[in-house]
């Protein structure tokens, strides 16, 4: 073979395996929990990274109604800047607890109380930390203690826990991977499946720079991002492709950059799990 043979073999080997690293995600610690039972009632948990536009429980709501999926009872329990450490997440799910009340609307706003002998309080909760708690110096810790105490509440009422995992600030890129594998870690230690949102942001990211999954701050998410985070969320419990669904997120983002968004969190989905699509 001639050396102007063998460099343009090389080149075509090269080129070829791009896509494929491309498609690689930041994240070296595999998850334990692959799948869950589909729920018909959740609640979030977490902070501002949770309730910024609009609300992550009303899209992912959405995107359920949208598959022809009924959603029973869904909520959302946040505050701003908030860890896990600051929720008493038993309370809030315990039969006779917190969540046991509701506002009926259609009865001129008064507070009643849900039935919960014949049925679960939630069938899942979503537990989001601290955007960097899993990995700041003094905040690990607290993450570890309360995801797994948490989660361990949870399971004690039957109700299957998840963990978010967030994503980096606009301008720490690296810190992708760090979060990727310390949630992941603590998510296996726990008996949780981890909700890869961050490793979906890396990945949008990478296919499409342009498109501004940030607030000016660098760090919240703008509508996209809450959109892409709601179409992670939706296929990680529900195992279904959020491709094609006709819904665009409470403040809606343009079809086509909602379509690649879908893609982008189905591809990243399938690829944490090891899922075959």
């Amino acid at each position: 073979m001639t050396m102007k043979k063998f460099l343009a073999l090389t080149g075509l080997i090269v080129a070829c395996s791009l896509p494929f690293a491309a498609q690689s995600l930041e994240c070296s610690v595999k998850p334990k929990v692959t799948s869950i039972e589909a729920p018909h009632s959740y609640m979030f948990v977490g902070n501002s990274y949770t309730y910024y536009s609009s609300g992550l429980a009303g899209a992912v709501n959405g995107l359920a109604k949208a598959a022809g999926i009924k959603v029973r009872r869904n909520r959302m329990v946040t505050i701003g800047a908030a860890d896990l450490g600051w929720f008493n997440v038993w309370e809030l799910v315990r039969p006779s607890g917190m969540a046991s009340t509701y506002v009926d609307h259609s009865d001129g706003g008064k507070i009643k109380k849900f039935d919960f002998r014949k049925e679960k309080v939630f069938d899942a909760v979503i537990l989001q930390d601290n955007s960097t708690g899993p990995i700041h110096p003094q905040r690990k810790e607290i993450f570890e203690k309360y995801a797994k105490q948490h989660a361990y509440d949870l399971q004690c009422f039957g109700i299957q826990p998840l963990i978010m995992m967030t994503w980096a600030r606009k301008n720490k890129p690296e810190m992708t991977q760090q979060l990727a594998d310390a949630t992941t870690k603590v998510g296996n230690e726990a008996d949780a499946m981890v909700i890869p949102v961050g490793l979906a942001f890396a990945e949008a990211i990478k296919q499409d720079p342009k498109l501004e999954l940030y607030r000016a701050d660098k760090t919240h998410p703008s509508p996209e991002g809450t959109y892409l985070e709601a179409c992670v969320v939706f296929a990680s419990m529900y195992h279904r492709s959020p491709v094609g669904l006709k819904y665009y997120g409470i403040e809606q983002v343009e079809e086509k950059t909602a379509h690649f968004l879908q893609e982008v969190a189905w591809n990243t989905v399938c690829e944490y799990f090891d899922w075959k699509k």
